[in-house]
């Protein structure tokens, strides 16, 4: 079992990286127009699905299809660009490691009420205790902005939490699934992939964006970016999958958000030379404390 924590942890820490440094240099790059998200989700469908793709051609294996893992991937799909969309917003108004912390609170209530209620998985008392540390630290954090910036955001972190926390949930039960028929973890990644690619081509396309061609036209910078954030995400979403298939979503769920904080106040910090304030060393220090509960 412990392999697998630990395979988790690398999972995580390579999504970390992915979404609060090179999404954050992308964001930089391209903006937040309609334009540079079209383009960072076309890239990140294309990229997403030739990874595992690679994989089942070199193994031997052939793409499977259901209709159940294509309803579930369409889902999964929407809910993932929601929530990018809204984070290239919120970096643009906040701190990453406030964005990346609270937008967690919606991740450990949700899926830890999923976990137990549908998935009848179980929750000792110390993991309780770490979840409700963990909710501390994030509501700790949430202060950190002045009133009339967290009325502005709010909405914005609520609908990215409620997003992430569906994106795992919907994950984990595509792996356990036993009513309906479902790919495997390779397929069901390609899929994702595909789905994201296209939509966004067909929304590219659409006479909405009033841009034509030029929305094609990108830049070295944006282009190098998007592909490497898409490397590392992709990679760490199969890795995730995996791990899914055996870990409880009580644990894997509280366990990422306690991870996330810290390399949420971590990365801004090495890369941006963001400063936190002691609320926020406080709310990362509780962080620490769930995490531990859960690893102990």
């Amino acid at each position: 079992m412990t392999e697998f924590y630990l395979l988790h942890i690398f999972a995580l820490t390579l999504g970390q990286v992915s979404s609060l440094h090179f999404m954050k240099r992308y964001q930089l790059a391209a903006g937040t127009s309609l334009r540079s998200n079209i383009i960072y989700m076309v890239i990140n469908g294309i990229i997403s699905a030739i990874i595992p793709l690679m994989v089942l051609i070199f193994g031997g294996n052939k793409l499977e299809y259901t209709p159940y893992s294509l309803l579930i991937a369409f889902l999964i799909v929407i809910l993932a660009a929601l929530d990018c969309i809204l984070r290239f917003k919120a970096y643009e108004a906040g701190q990453i490691a406030t964005v990346a912390i609270i937008s967690t609170l919606g991740s450990i209530i949700l899926s830890c009420l999923w976990g137990v209620l549908i998935l009848n998985e179980k929750v000792s008392i110390r993991q309780i205790i770490g979840i409700l540390i963990m909710l501390i630290s994030v509501l700790t954090v949430s202060q950190t902005h002045e009133g009339k910036l967290r009325r502005r955001l709010i909405w914005i972190y609520a609908v990215i939490s409620v997003a992430g926390a569906f994106v795992s949930i919907l994950s984990k039960q595509h792996q356990v699934e036993t009513t309906f028929e479902t790919v495997d973890t390779l397929s069901f990644s390609v899929w994702i992939g595909l789905i994201r690619a296209v939509v966004f081509l067909l929304i590219a396309i659409f006479p909405i964006t009033k841009q034509g061609a030029k929305i094609f036209k990108v830049s070295r910078k944006e282009a190098v970016n998007a592909t490497v954030s898409s490397v590392f995400s992709g990679t760490s979403y199969i890795l995730t999958l995996f791990t899914s298939t055996v870990l409880p979503i009580v644990i894997t769920s509280p366990l990422g958000v306690g991870f996330g904080i810290l390399m949420g106040a971590f990365i801004p910090w090495v890369f941006y030379r963001e400063r936190l304030t002691t609320r926020q060393l406080i709310g990362v220090a509780l962080s620490l404390v769930g995490t531990m509960l859960f690893l102990w």
